[in-house]
Protein backbone atom coordinates (compact mmCIF):
# COMPACT_ATOMS: atom_id res chain seq x y z
CA UNK A 1 0.00 0.00 0.00
CA UNK A 2 2.94 2.45 0.77
CA UNK A 3 4.67 1.91 -2.39
CA UNK A 4 1.21 2.51 -3.98
CA UNK A 5 0.95 5.47 -2.39
CA UNK A 6 4.63 6.47 -3.43
CA UNK A 7 3.69 5.83 -6.93
CA UNK A 8 0.67 8.07 -6.57
CA UNK A 9 2.07 10.94 -5.43
CA UNK A 10 5.06 10.88 -7.85
CA UNK A 11 5.37 14.49 -9.01
CA UNK A 12 5.73 14.72 -12.76
CA UNK A 13 6.66 17.48 -15.04
CA UNK A 14 5.65 17.53 -18.63
CA UNK A 15 8.03 20.18 -19.50
CA UNK A 16 10.81 18.37 -18.88
CA UNK A 17 9.92 15.47 -20.44
CA UNK A 18 9.49 16.51 -23.61
CA UNK A 19 12.79 19.11 -22.99
CA UNK A 20 14.60 15.69 -22.17
CA UNK A 21 13.42 13.52 -25.51
CA UNK A 22 14.38 16.74 -27.32
CA UNK A 23 17.84 17.18 -25.71
CA UNK A 24 18.05 13.62 -26.71
CA UNK A 25 17.14 14.09 -30.22
CA UNK A 26 14.17 11.71 -29.81
CA UNK A 27 11.08 14.34 -30.22
CA UNK A 28 11.32 14.58 -33.75
CA UNK A 29 11.03 10.74 -34.54
CA UNK A 30 8.36 10.90 -31.70
CA UNK A 31 6.32 12.96 -33.67
CA UNK A 32 6.41 11.20 -36.81
CA UNK A 33 5.93 7.91 -35.15
CA UNK A 34 2.82 9.26 -33.39
CA UNK A 35 1.76 11.32 -36.81
CA UNK A 36 1.95 7.79 -38.60
CA UNK A 37 -0.14 5.55 -35.95
CA UNK A 38 -2.69 8.29 -36.11
CA UNK A 39 -2.78 7.76 -39.77
CA UNK A 40 -2.79 4.00 -39.86
CA UNK A 41 -5.77 4.34 -37.65
CA UNK A 42 -7.90 6.42 -39.66
CA UNK A 43 -6.58 3.70 -42.23
CA UNK A 44 -8.32 1.11 -40.38
CA UNK A 45 -11.32 2.69 -39.35
CA UNK A 46 -11.52 2.88 -43.69
CA UNK A 47 -11.30 -1.47 -44.12
CA UNK A 48 -13.74 -0.80 -41.21
CA UNK A 49 -15.97 0.65 -43.12
CA UNK A 50 -16.20 -1.71 -45.92
CA UNK A 51 -16.84 -5.06 -43.38
CA UNK A 52 -21.19 -4.96 -43.38
CA UNK A 53 -20.59 -6.15 -39.12
CA UNK A 54 -18.47 -3.31 -38.23
CA UNK A 55 -19.86 -0.62 -40.34
CA UNK A 56 -23.73 -1.19 -39.75
CA UNK A 57 -23.37 0.01 -35.96
CA UNK A 58 -26.36 1.22 -33.81
CA UNK A 59 -25.15 4.99 -34.80
CA UNK A 60 -24.48 3.73 -38.68
CA UNK A 61 -21.16 4.39 -40.09
CA UNK A 62 -20.49 7.75 -38.74
CA UNK A 63 -18.17 7.37 -36.10
CA UNK A 64 -15.88 5.31 -38.66
CA UNK A 65 -16.02 8.32 -40.80
CA UNK A 66 -15.22 10.68 -38.40
CA UNK A 67 -11.95 8.43 -37.82
CA UNK A 68 -11.17 8.83 -40.66
CA UNK A 69 -11.75 12.40 -41.27
CA UNK A 70 -10.03 13.47 -38.29
CA UNK A 71 -7.32 11.29 -38.21
CA UNK A 72 -5.74 12.58 -41.49
CA UNK A 73 -5.13 16.53 -39.85
CA UNK A 74 -4.37 14.91 -36.54
CA UNK A 75 -1.19 13.08 -37.97
CA UNK A 76 0.10 15.96 -40.09
CA UNK A 77 0.13 18.35 -37.19
CA UNK A 78 1.92 15.53 -35.16
CA UNK A 79 4.13 15.46 -38.10
CA UNK A 80 4.72 19.24 -38.95
CA UNK A 81 3.83 21.06 -36.15
CA UNK A 82 5.35 21.48 -32.84
CA UNK A 83 5.26 19.44 -29.91
CA UNK A 84 1.79 19.97 -28.15
CA UNK A 85 1.37 22.62 -24.72
CA UNK A 86 0.25 20.34 -22.17
CA UNK A 87 -3.25 21.47 -22.44
CA UNK A 88 -3.16 19.75 -26.14
CA UNK A 89 -1.43 16.59 -24.81
CA UNK A 90 -4.21 15.93 -22.73
CA UNK A 91 -6.85 16.94 -25.11
CA UNK A 92 -5.15 14.47 -27.73
CA UNK A 93 -5.69 11.73 -24.60
CA UNK A 94 -8.99 12.21 -24.55
CA UNK A 95 -9.62 12.55 -28.45
CA UNK A 96 -7.96 9.19 -28.76
CA UNK A 97 -10.00 7.46 -26.09
CA UNK A 98 -13.28 8.78 -26.69
CA UNK A 99 -13.38 8.33 -30.55
CA UNK A 100 -11.78 4.66 -30.06
CA UNK A 101 -14.44 3.87 -27.22
CA UNK A 102 -17.57 5.03 -29.46
CA UNK A 103 -16.49 3.33 -32.53
CA UNK A 104 -16.33 -0.08 -30.21
CA UNK A 105 -19.42 0.65 -28.20
CA UNK A 106 -21.11 0.83 -31.62
CA UNK A 107 -20.86 -1.98 -33.13
CA UNK A 108 -23.04 -4.50 -33.59
CA UNK A 109 -20.61 -7.37 -33.35
CA UNK A 110 -19.11 -6.88 -29.45
CA UNK A 111 -17.22 -9.92 -29.56
CA UNK A 112 -15.77 -9.60 -33.22
CA UNK A 113 -14.27 -6.09 -31.98
CA UNK A 114 -13.54 -7.16 -28.31
CA UNK A 115 -9.90 -7.92 -29.19
CA UNK A 116 -9.84 -4.47 -30.77
CA UNK A 117 -9.82 -2.67 -27.38
CA UNK A 118 -6.43 -3.68 -26.93
CA UNK A 119 -5.78 -0.09 -29.11
CA UNK A 120 -6.14 2.03 -25.93
CA UNK A 121 -2.18 0.35 -25.23
CA UNK A 122 -1.09 2.32 -28.24
CA UNK A 123 -2.56 5.75 -26.42
CA UNK A 124 -1.63 4.64 -23.29
CA UNK A 125 2.30 3.89 -23.82
CA UNK A 126 1.98 7.83 -25.30
CA UNK A 127 0.81 8.08 -21.93
CA UNK A 128 3.51 6.39 -19.79
CA UNK A 129 5.97 8.53 -22.23
CA UNK A 130 4.93 11.68 -21.18
CA UNK A 131 2.19 11.78 -18.57
CA UNK A 132 2.35 10.83 -15.15
CA UNK A 133 0.05 8.63 -12.45
CA UNK A 134 -3.37 10.59 -12.45
CA UNK A 135 -4.05 10.44 -15.95
CA UNK A 136 -2.55 7.19 -16.79
CA UNK A 137 -5.09 6.15 -14.31
CA UNK A 138 -7.84 8.15 -15.67
CA UNK A 139 -6.62 6.33 -19.32
CA UNK A 140 -7.09 2.85 -18.19
CA UNK A 141 -9.98 3.59 -16.06
CA UNK A 142 -12.02 4.45 -18.92
CA UNK A 143 -10.61 1.74 -20.68
CA UNK A 144 -11.61 -1.12 -18.42
CA UNK A 145 -15.24 0.54 -18.34
CA UNK A 146 -15.48 0.49 -21.95
CA UNK A 147 -13.97 -2.83 -22.37
CA UNK A 148 -16.17 -4.27 -19.41
CA UNK A 149 -19.00 -2.94 -21.64
CA UNK A 150 -17.81 -4.82 -24.67
CA UNK A 151 -17.47 -8.17 -22.46
CA UNK A 152 -21.04 -7.49 -21.42
CA UNK A 153 -22.53 -7.65 -24.88
CA UNK A 154 -20.44 -10.12 -25.80
CA UNK A 155 -21.93 -12.47 -23.29
CA UNK A 156 -25.14 -12.08 -24.45
CA UNK A 157 -24.41 -14.43 -27.41
CA UNK A 158 -24.42 -18.24 -27.23
CA UNK A 159 -22.12 -20.85 -25.10
CA UNK A 160 -19.40 -20.40 -28.33
CA UNK A 161 -19.34 -16.81 -28.21
CA UNK A 162 -19.18 -16.77 -24.13
CA UNK A 163 -16.27 -18.57 -23.83
CA UNK A 164 -14.68 -16.20 -27.18
CA UNK A 165 -15.28 -13.54 -24.68
CA UNK A 166 -13.77 -15.21 -21.74
CA UNK A 167 -10.43 -15.97 -23.64
CA UNK A 168 -10.01 -12.14 -25.02
CA UNK A 169 -10.76 -10.69 -21.57
CA UNK A 170 -7.84 -12.58 -20.20
CA UNK A 171 -5.89 -11.74 -23.00
CA UNK A 172 -6.77 -7.85 -22.33
CA UNK A 173 -5.83 -7.44 -19.38
CA UNK A 174 -2.66 -9.46 -20.00
CA UNK A 175 -1.92 -6.71 -22.62
CA UNK A 176 -3.82 -3.74 -21.71
CA UNK A 177 -3.35 -3.55 -18.07
CA UNK A 178 -0.73 -5.85 -16.13
CA UNK A 179 2.55 -4.84 -18.60
CA UNK A 180 1.83 -1.10 -18.76
CA UNK A 181 1.14 -1.17 -15.04
CA UNK A 182 4.57 -2.99 -14.08
CA UNK A 183 6.28 -0.69 -16.83
CA UNK A 184 4.70 2.96 -15.79
CA UNK A 185 5.66 2.27 -12.10
CA UNK A 186 9.54 1.13 -12.86
CA UNK A 187 9.57 3.89 -15.41
CA UNK A 188 8.42 6.81 -13.16
CA UNK A 189 10.42 5.11 -10.28
CA UNK A 190 13.93 5.59 -13.10
CA UNK A 191 12.80 8.94 -13.88
CA UNK A 192 12.54 10.14 -10.48
CA UNK A 193 16.29 9.25 -9.50
CA UNK A 194 17.42 10.42 -12.45
CA UNK A 195 16.26 14.05 -12.41
CA UNK A 196 19.21 14.16 -9.51
CA UNK A 197 21.56 13.75 -12.52
CA UNK A 198 20.38 17.39 -14.05
CA UNK A 199 21.14 19.39 -10.49
CA UNK A 200 24.30 20.49 -9.31
CA UNK A 201 24.26 19.14 -5.85
CA UNK A 202 25.86 22.34 -4.26
CA UNK A 203 23.25 25.06 -5.35
CA UNK A 204 20.55 23.10 -6.57
CA UNK A 205 20.58 25.15 -9.84
CA UNK A 206 20.42 23.13 -13.22
CA UNK A 207 23.60 21.06 -14.33
CA UNK A 208 24.92 21.92 -18.16
CA UNK A 209 22.85 18.29 -18.80
CA UNK A 210 20.04 19.69 -17.09
CA UNK A 211 20.15 23.00 -18.60
CA UNK A 212 20.53 21.49 -22.13
CA UNK A 213 17.73 19.49 -21.69
CA UNK A 214 15.49 22.42 -20.19
CA UNK A 215 16.45 24.45 -22.97
CA UNK A 216 13.97 23.14 -25.57
CA UNK A 217 11.05 24.27 -22.96
CA UNK A 218 11.75 27.79 -22.90
CA UNK A 219 8.36 29.42 -23.22
CA UNK A 220 8.34 31.72 -26.31
CA UNK A 221 5.86 33.98 -26.53
CA UNK A 222 4.79 33.71 -30.25
CA UNK A 223 5.49 31.05 -33.41
CA UNK A 224 8.82 28.84 -33.78
CA UNK A 225 10.94 31.40 -33.15
CA UNK A 226 11.49 34.29 -30.65
CA UNK A 227 14.23 36.80 -28.97
CA UNK A 228 16.22 35.17 -26.70
CA UNK A 229 18.69 36.52 -23.93
CA UNK A 230 21.64 35.22 -22.25
CA UNK A 231 23.40 35.85 -19.59
CA UNK A 232 26.93 34.50 -18.37
CA UNK A 233 27.55 35.76 -14.64
CA UNK A 234 31.40 35.12 -13.19
CA UNK A 235 32.22 35.74 -9.41
CA UNK A 236 35.57 38.37 -9.53
CA UNK A 237 38.63 37.03 -7.66
CA UNK A 238 37.11 33.65 -6.51
CA UNK A 239 40.22 32.06 -6.00
CA UNK A 240 41.14 34.57 -3.42
CA UNK A 241 38.26 33.91 -1.61
CA UNK A 242 39.02 30.41 -1.22
CA UNK A 243 42.54 30.86 -0.50
CA UNK A 244 41.38 33.67 2.55
CA UNK A 245 38.76 31.82 4.16
CA UNK A 246 38.80 28.56 3.05
CA UNK A 247 36.68 26.09 1.16
CA UNK A 248 34.36 25.43 3.37
CA UNK A 249 33.09 29.35 2.97
CA UNK A 250 34.00 29.62 -0.79
CA UNK A 251 30.92 26.79 -1.15
CA UNK A 252 28.57 28.89 0.87
CA UNK A 253 29.12 31.95 -1.34
CA UNK A 254 28.43 29.67 -4.56
CA UNK A 255 25.16 28.67 -2.83
CA UNK A 256 24.95 32.24 -1.82
CA UNK A 257 25.44 33.45 -5.67
CA UNK A 258 22.78 30.50 -6.79
CA UNK A 259 20.02 31.72 -4.60
CA UNK A 260 20.47 34.97 -5.48
CA UNK A 261 20.53 34.60 -9.00
CA UNK A 262 17.54 32.52 -8.71
CA UNK A 263 15.73 35.12 -6.97
CA UNK A 264 16.50 38.05 -9.52
CA UNK A 265 15.90 35.18 -11.93
CA UNK A 266 13.00 33.07 -11.48
CA UNK A 267 11.36 30.79 -13.79
CA UNK A 268 10.42 30.62 -16.84
CA UNK A 269 14.20 31.81 -17.19
CA UNK A 270 16.31 28.76 -17.29
CA UNK A 271 19.83 28.76 -14.65
CA UNK A 272 22.36 26.80 -14.73
CA UNK A 273 25.61 26.52 -12.82
CA UNK A 274 28.17 26.14 -15.81
CA UNK A 275 31.13 24.89 -13.16
CA UNK A 276 33.08 26.63 -10.33
CA UNK A 277 32.08 29.81 -9.94
CA UNK A 278 30.15 30.70 -13.14
CA UNK A 279 26.79 30.77 -13.87
CA UNK A 280 24.21 31.29 -16.58
CA UNK A 281 20.82 32.51 -17.10
CA UNK A 282 18.80 32.02 -20.59
CA UNK A 283 15.35 33.94 -20.89
CA UNK A 284 12.76 35.47 -23.13
CA UNK A 285 13.07 38.32 -21.50
CA UNK A 286 13.49 41.83 -23.13
CA UNK A 287 17.44 42.99 -23.58
CA UNK A 288 16.72 46.25 -21.48
CA UNK A 289 14.88 44.19 -18.82
CA UNK A 290 17.23 41.91 -18.89
CA UNK A 291 20.15 44.42 -18.19
CA UNK A 292 18.23 45.83 -15.67
CA UNK A 293 18.16 42.86 -13.83
CA UNK A 294 21.80 41.94 -14.09
CA UNK A 295 22.75 45.49 -12.53
CA UNK A 296 20.56 44.34 -9.95
CA UNK A 297 21.69 41.35 -9.37
CA UNK A 298 25.40 42.75 -8.90
CA UNK A 299 24.27 44.92 -6.54
CA UNK A 300 22.36 42.25 -4.68
CA UNK A 301 25.72 40.29 -4.60
CA UNK A 302 27.71 43.29 -3.61
CA UNK A 303 25.95 43.06 -0.02
CA UNK A 304 28.07 45.06 2.65
CA UNK A 305 26.82 42.93 5.48
CA UNK A 306 28.18 39.55 4.17
CA UNK A 307 31.23 37.59 5.55
CA UNK A 308 33.30 38.43 1.99
CA UNK A 309 31.35 40.61 -0.46
CA UNK A 310 31.32 40.01 -3.77
CA UNK A 311 31.26 41.02 -7.31
CA UNK A 312 30.68 39.97 -10.66
CA UNK A 313 31.15 40.35 -14.12
CA UNK A 314 28.71 40.14 -16.31
CA UNK A 315 28.25 39.40 -20.37
CA UNK A 316 25.07 39.62 -21.76
CA UNK A 317 23.70 38.71 -25.70
CA UNK A 318 20.68 38.56 -27.57
CA UNK A 319 19.61 36.97 -30.61
CA UNK A 320 16.50 35.19 -32.29
CA UNK A 321 16.32 31.75 -31.63
CA UNK A 322 14.82 29.20 -33.71
CA UNK A 323 12.98 25.87 -32.21
CA UNK A 324 13.98 23.76 -34.75
CA UNK A 325 17.70 24.60 -34.29
CA UNK A 326 17.47 25.71 -30.77
CA UNK A 327 20.36 23.69 -29.30
CA UNK A 328 22.70 25.29 -31.50
CA UNK A 329 21.62 28.80 -31.72
CA UNK A 330 21.58 28.97 -27.82
CA UNK A 331 25.09 27.34 -27.36
CA UNK A 332 26.28 30.16 -30.34
CA UNK A 333 24.10 33.01 -28.33
CA UNK A 334 26.09 31.51 -24.66
CA UNK A 335 29.46 31.72 -26.35
CA UNK A 336 28.71 35.70 -27.13
CA UNK A 337 27.97 36.59 -24.27
CA UNK A 338 30.99 34.44 -22.42
CA UNK A 339 33.32 36.57 -24.28
CA UNK A 340 31.08 40.03 -22.81
CA UNK A 341 31.78 38.68 -19.57
CA UNK A 342 35.45 38.39 -19.88
CA UNK A 343 35.58 41.80 -21.58
CA UNK A 344 33.70 42.81 -18.56
CA UNK A 345 36.59 41.07 -16.31
CA UNK A 346 39.23 42.63 -18.48
CA UNK A 347 38.13 46.07 -18.03
CA UNK A 348 38.33 45.62 -14.14
CA UNK A 349 34.78 43.24 -13.46
CA UNK A 350 31.90 44.41 -11.30
CA UNK A 351 30.26 45.35 -14.41
CA UNK A 352 28.09 44.77 -17.55
CA UNK A 353 29.31 43.94 -20.80
CA UNK A 354 26.91 43.65 -23.72
CA UNK A 355 27.56 41.99 -27.35
CA UNK A 356 26.44 43.71 -30.04
CA UNK A 357 26.39 42.03 -33.56
CA UNK A 358 30.37 41.35 -33.66
CA UNK A 359 31.96 44.13 -30.88
CA UNK A 360 31.43 44.52 -27.09
CA UNK A 361 29.38 47.64 -25.57
CA UNK A 362 30.52 47.73 -22.39
CA UNK A 363 28.35 49.68 -20.10
CA UNK A 364 29.64 50.33 -16.62
CA UNK A 365 27.07 49.31 -13.78
CA UNK A 366 28.20 53.10 -11.63
CA UNK A 367 27.27 55.16 -14.50
CA UNK A 368 23.87 54.34 -14.14
CA UNK A 369 22.81 54.78 -11.10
Amino acid sequence: MNSLRQWWLLPVDYGWNVAYARSQRALHVTRVLIGIWCWLYGVAAAIALTIPALADGRLGSWPLWFTVVTTVPMGLAWVIGGWPRWEMSIAFVVYADVVLAVVLLTTEEPSTVLPMAALFTVVGSYVVGFHGPKLFTAHHVFALVTTAALYASALVGGPQQRLQANLYLVMLILVMFSAPLICHTFLMLLRRDATGAFYDPLTGMQNRRGFDAAIGNLEFRSGSCDSVTAVVIDIDNFKAVNDRYGHEHGDSVIRTTAARILEIFPAPAVTVRLGGEEFAVVCVNGLDAVIEKSELLRIRLCNSTDRSPLTASFGIAEAVVEMRTIEDDISDLLSRADKAMYQAKRLGGDRVAHHVNESLSIRAVDERQ
